[in-house]
């Protein structure tokens, strides 16, 4: 009948359309899938090369530790030499030498100090203040300062307030004389209170302090020079 047949074309058209609107999405589709699999494949290969950044950083921060490490290690070991040259000089008679012990410590690089007195079976090592009391402890601390100035580029004056009073008196000939060198050889003035006539007798400049009661009750200080030019 034409009234069914009208209704097949109809139904025919509206299937043809659906169709195409199915082909058409599948068309969208095809073409979103090939835009991500362009952007998949660009992301893998940009993570593959900050993959190889991340191994060649690693590489570089293993070489700067061990580089940093190696001039941390360097340093010590010159600051070692430096001091037990001051022990040479001013405790000649008692084989000191300035050691230290290198590690880690809560994930921080840590530095312990040590004295060292005698060689082979008979040496005794342990901590400056604990082992060897306050002359050498001293020394060390007055020569470890002087270079943390000339580290920080720093050369105004180093005062010493009574800090070598722990000497020995049969070494301060020698602390005085070795003081005096410093002073010559790195530029930094060097300002020292002391009660021991024997170390102001080495140095360039010297004044003593004079305390005298007046006739009013009242306590005068006055300085006078010992030695060096008015200039």
């Amino acid at each position: 009948m034409p009234g069914d047949e009208v209704c097949s074309e109809h139904g025919l058209a509206e299937w043809q359309e659906q169709f195409a609107a199915l082909e058409r999405r599948a068309l969208r589709l095809q073409t979103v899938r090939d835009q991500l699999l362009v952007e998949h494949t660009g992301k893998v290969k940009e993570i593959e090369m900050l993959g190889e950044k991340v191994l060649q950083l690693t590489k570089v921060g293993e070489l700067l530790r061990v580089l940093i490490d190696q001039l941390v290690l360097d340093q010590v070991r010159s600051i070692e030499a430096i001091v037990s040259e001051g022990f040479r000089s001013i405790f000649h008679d008692q084989d000191l030498a300035f050691e230290s012990d290198v590690g880690t410590k809560y994930n921080r690089l840590a530095i312990d100090f040590f004295i060292r007195q005698g060689t082979d079976d008979n040496q005794v090592r342990g901590s400056p203040l604990e082992s060897f009391g306050g002359g050498p402890s001293s020394i060390a601390s007055l020569i470890l300062r002087l270079l943390t100035l000339m580290r920080l580029k720093k050369r105004p004056l180093l005062l010493l307030d009574e800090t070598l009073a722990a000497v020995s008196e049969e070494y301060l000939d020698n602390v005085g004389r070795f003081l005096h060198r410093l002073a010559i050889t790195t530029g930094i003035d060097v300002l020292l209170v002391t009660h021991k006539p024997t170390l102001a007798d080495h140095a360039h400049l010297a004044y003593q302090g004079v305390s005298e009661v007046q006739d009013d009750g009242v306590w005068d200080f006055k300085l006078r020079k010992l030695r060096g030019s008015s200039t």
